[in-house]
């Protein structure tokens, strides 16, 4: 596509009113042709062997509840030069990040103006902005959170590097789901033993509770580095 030629665009809703609403207005546009007006993701993909187009708007749910994300993926594994925008009632940020990680460059919700979907199309084209601020604000807070998780999962880490050998059987079996006398039981030692230990490593981990420090280690997904670690 040069800047000259029209955005080629598919429209893939299964709900006929709306299909035809959003094909006619595209077409409207002197700078989109809309190709074809398809009403599943099979259908989609069988177009897209025959004519690969510059853009395709998308629904989610057709005629499977994620039949456009499985499009989505095959198409980007296939055909990467197509760009999808997914065009959809859905605004849950698990559906948002999923849509992404199958391909899609934009995310619009079918309540927005037919002027923004119009210009979902024209960024996909590459003659616009990027993507929508909706989507671009759940990509923002994602990645906040993927940061986030780093650095706590980097102290933890830290923090866990100096618990010593006998501190790490005890976290170990904590996780595990024993109580404290049963860890007593266990390794043959007085229960005030155990939990001095435990009071060193909540001390050194700056909490107050075990159950905490097993959740945190849940929610980090770190059972492995402490079920791995050297202990006595």
């Amino acid at each position: 596509m040069t800047d000259e030629s029209p955005i080629r665009c598919v429209v893939a809703e299964d709900y006929p009113e709306l299909n035809r609403i959003y094909t006619s207005i595209l077409n409207h546009e002197p700078e989109i042709t809309v190709l074809a007006s398809l009403h599943s993701g099979a259908e989609l993909l069988a177009f897209v062997e025959q004519e690969q187009p510059d853009v395709v708007l998308l629904d989610i749910e057709m005629e499977e509840p994620t039949a456009g994300i499985t499009c989505c993926r095959e198409m980007h594994r296939r055909f990467p030069d197509i760009r999808v925008v997914f065009l959809t009632c859905h605004d849950e940020e698990e559906r948002i990040l999923s849509a992404f990680e199958a391909g899609a460059i934009d995310y619009i919700r079918k309540t927005e103006s037919m002027t923004e979907i119009i210009a979902a199309v024209r960024r996909a084209g590459g003659r616009d902005a990027p993507i929508h601020s909706y989507a671009a604000e759940t990509l923002r807070r994602h990645m906040q959170k993927a940061g986030q998780y780093k650095e706590e999962l980097q102290r933890f880490t830290q923090i866990f590097m100096t618990l010593s050998p006998a501190e790490v059987g005890i976290l170990q079996l904590l996780l595990q789901g024993y109580k404290q006398r049963e860890i007593a039981q266990m390794k043959h030692i007085e229960v005030v033993t155990v939990k001095s230990h435990v009071g060193r490593i909540l001390k050194k981990f700056q909490l107050r509770r075990t159950s905490t420090i097993v959740g945190l280690i849940r929610e980090l997904d770190a059972q492995d580095l402490v079920a791995q670690a050297r202990s006595i």
